[in-house]
């Protein structure tokens, strides 16, 4: 049954035009992968924020790196708001 399943897939595909974009393909792959990976560390963000993923209060973080022999630190801060109006600017 699996055979005749592939044959039938395969002998589909014969039909289908081979006429492709891979350099589109690959950019829409990577949209999808790049989406999926915002959405994860969205989650994980909101839920070390709102408590559920850290034992620490700590909401915010340093970074320190040097380049072209001049030192750079980079501090990121996180807090959760409520009751905020968010105006779409769409014209």
């Amino acid at each position: 049954m699996l055979k005749a399943y592939v044959s039938m897939v395969n002998d589909m595909s014969e039909r289908i035009p081979r006429d492709r974009d891979i350099e589109l393909e690959n950019i829409i792959g990577n949209l999808m992968i790049a989406e999926y990976q915002v959405d994860r560390l969205q989650s994980r963000l909101s839920e070390r924020v709102g408590g559920l993923g850290s034992g620490s209060n700590k909401k915010s973080s340093s970074f320190v790196f040097k380049k072209n022999d001049k030192w750079y630190r980079v501090t990121l801060s996180v807090e959760e708001m409520t009751n905020i109006n968010i105006i779409d600017d769409v014209t």
